[in-house]
């Protein structure tokens, strides 16, 4: 495998987990704003937690890790 393939892989790796993780914090932090009574914050949290693990998930793991790891094998 080349270097730049294997770079490649690993940032994809950390993009679409860090985006990840910060989808699933706005969305832990969404229900408690919810349950604390802040509407506004919570729907706003919820809209952007779905936004990021749109991104993580779908865009960055499924749309571009897995082609790369079928290309890299």
């Amino acid at each position: 495998m080349q270097p730049e393939v294997l770079v490649e892989l690993v940032a994809y790796l950390l993009l679409a987990g860090v985006v990840t993780a910060v989808g699933i914090a706005a969305e832990i932090n969404s229900y408690v704003y919810l349950t604390s009574g802040e509407t506004t914050v919570a729907l706003w949290l919820a809209g952007m937690g779905l936004l990021c693990l749109y991104a993580g998930v779908y865009m960055l793991g499924y749309g571009k890790l897995l082609p790369a790891i079928r290309d890299a094998v």
